[in-house]
């Protein structure tokens, strides 16, 4: 049964005391992730096939409200995979390590005191190299994709520097152009691109939200 932990961890820095309003022109706010994801399964009977995936993501992000309750956010992350499979006491794993790098813009609408409901618009360019472990022959793929796409964040002030966030945690709606390229040691095996309209937010809708924390700077402006 796959467990997911999902924790997002708030940068904190030193500032004195002055108002911080979510939403208003200039205000500054820092965000930090962490994603932790592990499954396995075991076949029946006496295990003998079994299976086990790790995700683990950590990011960082910058953004600042251009105007009223618009908010441009770049973003930086790197996650680390390992999937691991393991017949009769034998076992072959995969383990992968991506970058990417993201902008986005933001747009609010305060539906309640302190309580904001908005709409991201962005791309992001997404670097992913995976290699295969524990055969003669390792099969290597490098891949990278550039997306595109919209997803709704919720979004509420619940003290003078912090606010959670309520968001997808997968696609909501994007478009998505990959390349990857496979080798081993005879050289490329093969090559491939493509072009996809992702919405796997849909898929699985409850289990595809996260929650978030930004935590507020000191407005210059004030």
């Amino acid at each position: 049964m796959k467990k997911t932990i999902l924790l997002t961890i708030s940068f904190f820095v030193l500032s004195n005391l002055a108002n911080a309003q979510f939403g208003q022109a200039n205000q500054q706010l820092l965000s930090g992730s962490f994603n932790l994801s592990p499954n396995s399964s075991k076949s029946q009977p006496n295990f003998s096939s079994q299976q086990k995936n790790l995700f683990l993501g950590v990011g960082i992000g910058y953004g600042r409200f251009v105007k009223k309750n618009v908010l441009s956010f770049f973003s930086l992350g790197y996650n680390y995979t390992s999937n691991k499979n393991i017949n009769n006491n034998q076992e072959v794993s995969n383990v992968g390590n991506g970058f990417n790098i993201g902008y986005r813009q933001i747009h609010f609408k305060e539906i309640a005191k302190k309580l904001f409901i908005g709409l991201s618009i962005g791309g992001s360019l997404n670097l992913q190299n995976t290699t295969q472990k524990n055969v003669l022959n390792p099969i290597k793929t490098n891949a990278y994709a550039v997306t595109v796409g919209i997803a709704p964040v919720l979004s509420y002030q619940i003290s003078e520097r912090l606010v959670i966030n309520l968001q997808p945690n997968n696609s909501f709606a994007d478009l998505s152009y990959s390349n990857s390229s496979t080798k081993d040691n005879t050289g490329t095996l093969s090559r491939n691109n493509s072009v996809q309209l992702n919405a796997g937010f849909f898929t699985a809708p409850l289990t595809n939200l996260s929650f978030g924390f930004n935590y507020l700077l000191k407005n210059k402006g004030k």
